[in-house]
């Protein structure tokens, strides 16, 4: 697992290799991009991406529009795609069943939709592109549960960074949860605290600061926002034997942290930002090109990224 994305970028340039060409069905083609937020190293990524590889595939404007976390915000600009006749949308959803009523408003206009990252039951859907956020918790307990069996004797004090303002991000926590009870069983797992940090490294180093002078070994954490606001913490406080672990990041900051062997930060599940808009443009090519068996949903691939395997992925810091 731990080198499942060795040669993604190997894809992405093959992708564009193999993209726009004069008179595609797609040339020209308007993209509405509703993202969910730029909060994060990772997000920013998003945003890139779709910059740069739509423009790479020939289609024409690309407008990537940033929510904010906030699901008004969103509808407002999912609605402005729809009365600037946008050929497509996709969309990031901050609230999914929310956001129904306006992604039903685009279709009736004409505007098909394609999700990526968090999904929607949008029936008329396109396709769903994504990464199985279920997976992502299930690998960081289980690598916990290895750690703890190799290093702490079966049992461990964790803390937990959750982040539930969507449903795709409390999942994570939910299934580290269970895979790590499942593996070390309930009575050897601590919960020192668990709680929603939110979205800001502000409020995860001030739940780690809160809660400083109880022993912890793990700090789980939904994101990279939360991980290195706990790793400031613990710096700041002079903890030491204390370890974290991300259930989603990619980066200069995660990679280069992991490389210099870092006291604190232990492991993230790694997710390429270029893949997943990699996928959302082909099938959006694939809808443009009249294709009938689009699959419903897509997962891009995931990979377990440690100080043993980190050389692999220096190669996209840049």
């Amino acid at each position: 697992m731990k080198k499942t994305l060795l040669g993604l970028i190997i894809a992405v340039v093959v992708g564009f290799a193999n993209c726009a060409s004069a008179g595609s069905p797609w040339e020209g083609k308007r993209l509405g991009v509703a993202h969910i937020a730029l909060y994060d190293e990772w997000c920013k990524a998003v945003y890139d991406e779709f910059l740069f590889q739509a423009t790479a595939m020939g289609f024409g404007e690309v407008n990537v529009q940033d929510g904010n976390l906030n699901a008004e915000t969103q509808q407002r600009q999912v609605e402005d795609f729809i009365t600037q006749k946008y050929d497509l949308i996709l969309i990031d959803p901050i609230s999914p069943e929310g956001i129904l009523p306006t992604l039903e408003k685009a279709q009736d206009a004409g505007i098909s939709t394609i999700a990526f990252d968090s999904g929607t039951p949008f029936k008329d859907l396109i396709s769903h592109i994504a990464w199985d956020h279920a997976e992502t918790g299930e690998l960081t307990g289980d690598y916990v549960a290895d750690y703890a069996k190799a290093h702490l004797g079966g049992k461990v004090r964790v803390g937990v960074l959750a982040m539930l303002n969507a449903p795709h991000m409390a999942i994570r926590s939910v299934k580290f949860k269970e895979k790590l009870e499942e593996r070390l069983g309930m009575e050897n797992v601590q919960y020192v605290f668990d709680q929603d940090f939110g979205d800001t490294r502000e409020s995860a180093t001030n739940i780690v600061t809160n809660n400083i002078a109880k022993p912890v070994d793990i700090i789980w954490c939904a994101v990279d926002n939360a991980a290195f606001g706990a790793r400031g913490a613990l710096e700041m406080n002079g903890v030491e034997g204390t370890k974290i672990v991300s259930a989603g990041a990619w980066g200069s900051e995660p990679f280069k942290a992991l490389a210099a062997k870092d006291p604190y930060y232990m492991m993230c599940i790694g997710v390429h930002p270029g893949e997943i808009v990699r996928l959302s443009l082909e099938t959006a090519k694939d809808h443009f090109s009249g294709k009938k068996d689009i699959p419903r949903s897509q997962n891009i691939r995931l990979a377990v990224i440690d100080q043993s395997n980190i050389a692999d992925f220096m190669k996209y810091v840049h």
